[in-house]
């Protein structure tokens, strides 16, 4: 009797201390729940469990039920969400220099993007420390092109159009419109009114945005022009991350790497049927020359000053490395 009490109470410790030492993570999504990426993000919850021998659980809240991207880092800050998934907007919210690296008309290239996610990211990394997070892993999701009632190719065609302009982005919407162009600002929910009330006459957004909110079918006019890099990622508070196990973190980067690749590989899917479906419904794409690109990026400056300095979004130190990073690899 006293050894099955004394193996009784052993086990009880042993469970209590396996209890102290699980670490519970709360994980805020904007991915809608039951989507393709909703469905990867949960196999990477798994596959973190798996890695950690039980101890790391990741319950995740999707389809933005903790609230918007600024309410939920507010929350990370105070350790009432632990881990989440955020646009560029939200990673901007907490280190506004990572803009450097998708500023509208810098990065041209897929190649060039490339880059930007694998050599470029890791100089933000000691910066996010010191704000309390630990960046796990970027990804990329297309670009955001120009969408118009009337045909646009030149800079000059934008200029004499009433732009939405997104109140989500206002860095961005701010940026075009030192550019000269005519933004408004306009929420996502209302922009199909203003479009077909008139109150707008041209959008900037991401492919897949302009198909599914139809957008497109007022504003079917598309230029091919590749005016910024879509990223996102993974962030997680310091505080959460210092919980776990040391010998589990480069396994459970790597897992988190691999639901970037994930998302990459299903929004060039995405994309690619967005684009066939809007031109079967009537989308005309317009693709500039050469000469034409560099008139649009000469709006911007070459130093891009718009953006750049001691009382504008991105610190010149930030921007000088980002670019000075980028002109090497094109010179290769």
């Amino acid at each position: 009797m006293k050894k099955q009490f004394l193996l009784f109470t052993i086990i009880l410790l042993l469970s209590a201390v396996f209890q102290l030492s699980a670490v519970n993570l709360k994980m805020a999504s904007i991915l809608p729940e039951g989507s393709e990426w909703d469905n990867a993000l949960k196999e990477m919850a798994s596959e973190w469990k798996k890695i950690s021998e039980g101890r790391v659980n990741v319950k995740i809240y999707p389809g933005g039920i903790a609230g918007g991207e600024s309410d939920v880092i507010r929350k990370m800050r105070i350790g009432q969400i632990d881990m989440a998934v955020l646009t560029q907007v939200g990673i901007a919210a907490i280190l506004p220099d990572t803009f450097a690296m998708s500023m509208p008309f810098m990065v041209e290239t897929e190649e060039e993007l490339d880059f930007i996610v694998e050599e470029v990211t890791p100089l933000f990394d000691q910066d996010f420390l010191d704000k309390g997070f630990v960046m796990l892993t970027w990804s990329k999701s297309g670009w955001v092109n120009f969408f118009s009632k009337d045909r646009m190719i030149e800079p000059a065609d934008v200029m004499e159009m009433k732009f939405a302009g997104s109140v989500t982005q206002p860095e961005l919407a701010d940026t075009f419109r030192r550019m000269g162009m005519n933004i408004i600002s306009i929420d996502t929910p209302d922009m199909l009114m203003a479009l077909q009330s008139g109150m707008v006459e041209a959008f900037y957004a991401p492919t897949m945005a302009a198909a599914s909110y139809q957008w497109f079918g007022i504003a079917d006019e598309m230029l091919d022009l590749k005016v910024a890099p879509v990223l996102g990622g993974i962030v997680i508070s310091e505080r959460a991350w210092r919980k776990i196990p040391s010998k589990y973190k480069e396994e459970l980067i790597s897992a988190a790497d691999n639901l970037s690749a994930h998302f990459y590989d299903e929004a060039v899917v995405i994309e690619r049927e967005a684009l066939r479906v809007m031109k079967d419904n009537g989308l005309n794409i317009n693709r500039p020359s050469a000469e034409t690109w560099g008139n649009w990026r000469a709006m911007m400056g070459t130093d891009f000053s718009l953006l750049v300095g001691d009382n504008a979004l991105v610190s010149t130190e930030s921007f000088n490395k980002v670019y000075s990073m980028l002109e090497e690899f094109r010179s290769r």
